[in-house]
């Protein structure tokens, strides 16, 4: 059905004469009511009327259709969705940027670094040829690196990487979140898609947004979202034969059902004598340095972390050189450790442990 205005002129609008307008409806079935006809002529035209009074003179044509009703927001998108291949385009793979070298860690936790490596490079002597694939169709490796932030989860995530010779595909779960119910679960299953196709180690940062304990009820559409990307995670790891690795600073929100699925490897933070030798791996050689610099006495500097550290030494040696002394010595490493301490945001203390 269709109906136009031709606005000859309006007392509504500027300089025009008093006349209302020329309308003229069309489209309404042979056959009608006339009354019903009518009535609907006379609401139509009022509509335009009053429309034109506000919106000035130019010509106007309204189409109105009998159709079931426009699509949603969400079905527009669910029609117009890239298939996961498309989607795991998004998600690029590229070179490690650490080395086994580079970690210091200790010795379990080391231990349970290599054997998750080990039993990638030996898969197929493990699920071929020794027969275990009858058991487990799909050998995925996961592990999850859980711990303080600063302690090396992100370097060891990029060494295992180095170690298998692969490239490292790093995400964070708010990456794959979508503000469309639906699309949050299809953006997770693209990521596991572009690690296979890349032949990619698989890092997912922030894990604990994605593994934490899904709800038992779910009355809002966030908490289906947030269930619906939890069972995608659980399939897709059964599925996956490649190694995942996460890392969360708050391992103890994960769902149960990820515990059979994952190797968990804790990383404290470093000791005094891991402190040092995270010292006099970030001190090196190339660096010029005053001959009181001693790792032994700057790692008696406690509640440090490796990332403490590293900020540490960019900063002073920042500091030598726009001071232009050209040299770092032991007061300025301590100097900047105390700035990067004082910069952390503070935060409540643990409440006190039960008495016995």
């Amino acid at each position: 059905m269709k109906w136009n205005s031709r606005p000859e002129s309006h007392p509504g609008w500027p300089g025009g004469p008093t006349p209302r307008p020329a309308f003229a409806v069309s489209g309404i079935p042979g056959g009608t009511d006339e009354v019903e006809a009518a009535l609907l002529r006379s609401r139509l035209i009022a509509a335009v009327d009053a429309f034109g009074g506000h919106h000035g003179p130019e010509p106007l044509t309204v189409t109105v259709t009998n159709r079931p009703p426009a699509q949603t927001r969400t079905e527009a998108v669910a029609a117009d969705s890239p298939s996961v291949a498309e989607r795991a385009q998004d998600f690029t793979a590229g070179a490690p940027l650490y080395t086994f070298d580079r970690l210091v860690l200790p010795g379990r936790t080391m231990e349970q670094l290599l054997r998750a490596i080990h039993i990638v490079e030996r898969r197929r002597t493990l699920f071929d040829d020794w027969g275990l694939r009858t058991i487990q169709p799909h050998p995925s490796s996961a592990v999850n690196l859980e711990g303080p932030p600063g302690t090396g989860k992100t370097m060891a995530a990029h060494a295992i990487a180095d170690r298998l010779g692969r490239p490292l595909l790093a995400a964070r779960a708010s990456q794959l979140e979508s503000k469309y119910h639906g699309e949050g679960p299809k953006n997770l299953d693209a990521l596991f898609h572009a690690a296979a196709a890349q032949g990619a180690v698989l890092f997912l940062d922030e894990a604990d947004g994605l593994m934490s304990a899904r709800f038992e009820t779910a009355g809002h559409g966030s908490e289906h979202a947030v269930n619906a990307m939890r069972s995608e995670l659980l399939t897709a790891l059964d599925r996956f034969e490649g190694l995942a690795v996460f890392a969360t600073n708050l391992v103890s929100s994960y769902d149960t059902a990820f515990d059979s699925r994952v190797w968990h490897v804790r990383f404290p933070r470093p000791d005094e004598a891991a402190r040092a030798a995270i010292w006099r791996r970030h001190l090196p050689g190339t660096l010029p340095q005053a001959g009181d610099v001693s790792a032994e006495a700057l790692a008696a500097v406690g509640d440090v972390t490796g990332r403490d550290i590293r900020r540490a030494v960019i900063d002073a040696a920042a500091e030598a050189l726009l001071t232009g002394r050209g040299r770092v010595g032991q007061a300025d490493l301590l100097a900047a450790l105390e700035r990067v301490r004082a910069s952390r945001p503070e935060r409540p203390a643990p409440p006190p442990a039960p008495p016995g």
